[in-house]
């Protein structure tokens, strides 16, 4: 993790709940901290309302009074930048300047289960993995990384960063895959051959690979509902998660399931970006 950006709207409970994770998490010295601020205009009718737009000097001080509180608190040396214009654009266009290796994002500002629009827009439009942090979370080590497996081809994108995340943090990796109530012999043959086919990618590259079946579902959401199932109870010891950000089924927007793993997972959740035409045939 060589470039992490860290969005912040300077709400204190949800930066802080990311900066501990890069904290625990990132301890490399060799890693480079950027903390971004996406100031937008308030517009006619916000300031008929009574709204008022910050001067982008008051907001640099604010930022850099931020950047001396993150160095006293965490101990990080986070690199302050303030862009204006939409908060996802901005965010992501200067992922792609510093060509971020991760973006840490937290879904909400209160313990409610919501995503922000923000950062469920973010999750929808970014090239680059994204980690979503909710204030219930405390950081832990990663020794298990959760990864649900489906059908469709895109599902797999996300094995290459489960595997590198593993090997950087010795973890091993938990491939779920669901069967379905009444699901014709060669869907299910298929699910089983690709969940197999997985593990021993991941097995071959010397990386402790379980897999479990989640049997007799009926819908989408009962895919979702068990994976959330799995993560949360403590037996199995799940550390984080690995979703798709959206596959083929919703390409533009993010799938009703992994919204759900997202806002209820009692760990962190990284949405990896679908790529088009990204997999390789030794990943089928």
């Amino acid at each position: 993790m060589k470039k992490i950006l860290i969005t912040t709207d300077f709400n204190d409970l949800s930066l802080n709940a990311c900066l501990r994770f890069c904290k625990y998490m990132f301890k490399d010295s060799t890693t480079d901290y950027y903390l971004l601020h996406v100031s937008e205009s308030i517009g006619f009718f916000g300031r008929l309302l009574g709204g008022q737009e910050k001067s982008p000097e008051y907001q640099q001080l604010q930022l850099e009074e931020l950047r001396k509180n993150v160095k006293k608190l965490y101990d990080l040396d986070v690199k302050p930048y303030i862009r204006k214009g939409s908060v996802t654009e901005q965010i992501n266009t200067f992922a792609r300047e510093i060509t971020a290796s991760l973006i840490v994002a937290g879904t909400s500002n209160t313990n409610v289960h919501a995503i922000g629009a923000n950062t469920h827009r973010l999750i929808r439009t970014s090239d680059y993995p994204i980690m979503t942090v909710n204030l219930a979370i405390d950081p832990k080590p990663i020794r298990n990384i959760v990864l649900p497996i489906e059908l469709y081809l895109s599902s797999r994108q996300k094995v290459p960063y489960a595997v590198k995340w593993a090997k950087h943090f010795n973890a091993k990796i938990t491939l779920l895959i669901g069967t379905w109530e009444g699901q014709d012999t060669e869907d299910y043959n298929k699910i089983k051959v690709i969940g197999s086919g997985t593990q021993k990618f991941i097995l071959d590259k010397g990386i402790n690979c379980d897999m479990v079946v989640l049997k007799n579902l009926q819908t989408g959401k009962d895919y979702a509902d068990e994976v959330i199932k799995y993560i949360n109870n403590e037996d199995n010891k799940a550390d984080i998660c690995m979703v798709m950000g959206r596959d083929e089924s919703t390409d533009f927007a993010l799938d009703p399931r992994a919204q759900d793993v997202v806002r209820f997972a009692k760990v962190p959740v990284i949405c990896i970006p679908l790529k088009h035409g990204g997999m390789k045939t030794e990943f089928l």
